[in-house]
């Protein structure tokens, strides 16, 4: 379906006439860098592949940016296929950055798929330091909704925001789901994981502790597990707690090690593309640390 906004006009995707005006983002270093943290392509047959790839995934729908009265591709907003919630994206040739292009075209499509495309929500993703796409995603009415640490491929790391709007606005339900690990000293537990991983102390009740909250980041809103009191229970039933990194796993082992962690071995890279190791306490409670090698 077409869409079309006070400047601009939006239409489905047609390859063989967008082509030539798309290729001219994605042979652009700083555009693909941005949007995708990809290369550049090479030649047109490469952005043609590229563009078939994202436009035949599962659910995906894809609109090319023009201004009323000119054939020229500006850029592209995405539901991106495949995803769960679906996710939007959008791109920009360079020589329109920085025009209101999308603050105006990419509601057009939140407002279209919230609407009459049937959807019930819809996420983007954006660096933190990317103030243009965060204003953007928020002229799309979509609200911040959490956060996550990434790794750019040549190993630097950024601060993924990600924003989300429903369809119909309703209080969300439930928040978090959180481990509770019986210890038999929920301070030295506390205190080790502290100097072990660098988490946060979120709230320790009784004097000596009976239970802790271990926040992952240094947030109120961070996410995290709780530390309870074993008492005199005989046998403790080993529990996992798998947390997620942003940091480079073998540097989080070292420091493991340093506090007089017990591994279970190694870190080692997984089939899924990530690295891990396993840090055992006394109890025998597992937490997998796994994130960039």
């Amino acid at each position: 379906m077409d869409l079309l906004t006070e400047h601009f006009r939006l239409t489905s995707l047609d390859l063989d006439r967008d082509l030539g005006d798309l290729h001219e983002a994605y042979a652009d270093p700083l555009v693909m860098g941005a949007w995708l943290h990809q290369d550049a392509s090479a030649d047109l047959d490469e952005t043609r592949r590229r563009l078939v790839e994202r436009r035949d995934a599962d659910g995906a729908r894809l609109w090319s940016v023009r201004r009323h009265g000119s054939e020229t591709v500006l850029g592209l907003v995405e539901l991106i296929g495949g995803t769960t919630p679906p996710g939007l994206s959008w791109m920009l040739r360079r020589a329109a950055w920085r025009q209101g292009v999308m603050g105006e075209a990419a509601p057009a499509v939140v407002e279209h798929l919230l609407g009459a495309g049937g959807l019930g929500r819809v996420e983007a993703w954006a660096e933190r330091g990317n103030i243009a796409s965060i204003r953007v995603a928020r002229r799309c009415g979509l609200a911040e909704r959490g956060r996550f640490a990434a790794r750019h491929p040549d190993g630097r790391p950024y601060e993924t925001v990600v924003l989300g709007r429903l369809r119909a606005d309703r209080p969300q339900q439930l928040y978090a789901a959180e481990a509770v690990l019986p210890v038999r000293d929920v301070s030295a537990t506390l205190e080790f994981l502290c100097a072990a991983l660098g988490c946060e102390v979120g709230f320790v009740a009784g004097d000596p502790p009976f239970r802790a909250g271990v926040r992952t980041g240094p947030w109120t809103s961070s996410l995290g597990f709780q530390l309870i009191s074993a008492g005199d229970r005989p046998q403790i039933a080993p529990a996992m707690v798998y947390l997620h990194c942003g940091a480079p796993v073998r540097d989080l082992q070292a420091r493991v090690e340093a506090a007089g962690g017990r591994l279970d071995g190694p870190a080692e890279e997984m089939p899924w593309g990530r690295t891990e190791f396993r840090l055992r306490l006394p109890e025998g409670h597992a937490l997998v640390v796994s994130g960039p090698g």
